[in-house]
C-alpha cells in the first residue's frame, strides 16, 4: 500500500447511521451526512505518476454512531500537511489527514464490505484539484480574519 504519511487520506464522503429498508433501498437519516461527496480529482499522471487509490468501506455498528468535528480533528493530528480547522467548511484542507482505520477502531465499527478503484489524473481532474485547493486556502484565510 502507498500510505501518505504527510497528507494522510482524503475523506471524499462520510455518512453515518444508514440502514437498509426491506425492499433493499437505503434509508439515510437527516443529519447523518458528515462529509458530502466530493469526486476524484487526482493530478495528471505526468506530474504524479502513481494513480490515486479510492477506497469504499461499508461498516456496521451495534447502535447509532456519532462522529464529531473533534473526532475528525483528532484524526488529522499526525499529518504535517493537514490544516486542522473547524471541519465546518468541508473543504479539501478539512478532509486531508483522515484515517479510516482509526475511525473504524475508535467507533467500534465492523467492516462488512470494501472495494477500491485507482484513478489516473487528467488536465480536467487537475483543474478540479486546483479549484478545491484554492477554495480550501480561501476558507482557511477567512477563518483567521
Amino acid at each position: 500500500m502507498h500510505d501518505d504519511t504527510y497528507f494522510g487520506q482524503v475523506r471524499h464522503w462520510l455518512v453515518a447511521n444508514i440502514s437498509a429498508n426491506t425492499d433493499g433501498t437505503l434509508s439515510i437519516p437527516a443529519g447523518s451526512g458528515i462529509s458530502p461527496y466530493v469526486g476524484p480529482a487526482p493530478l495528471p499522471n505526468y506530474l504524479y505518476a502513481r494513480p490515486h487509490r479510492y477506497v469504499f468501506i461499508l461498516a456496521r455498528s451495534s447502535g447509532p454512531v456519532d462522529i464529531t468535528s473533534e473526532d475528525l480533528r483528532d484524526l488529522q493530528r499526525p499529518y504535517a500537511a493537514a490544516m486542522s480547522g473547524n471541519q465546518d467548511a468541508q473543504d479539501i484542507k478539512d478532509r486531508w489527514g483522515f484515517n479510516a482505520q482509526k475511525l473504524l477502531e475508535q467507533k467500534g465499527l465492523d467492516v462488512v464490505g470494501v472495494n477500491f478503484m485507482r484513478v489516473g489524473g487528467t488536465l480536467r481532474s487537475a483543474a478540479a484539484n486546483m479549484g478545491m485547493m484554492a477554495q480550501g486556502m480561501a476558507n482557511k484565510v477567512r477563518s483567521m480574519i
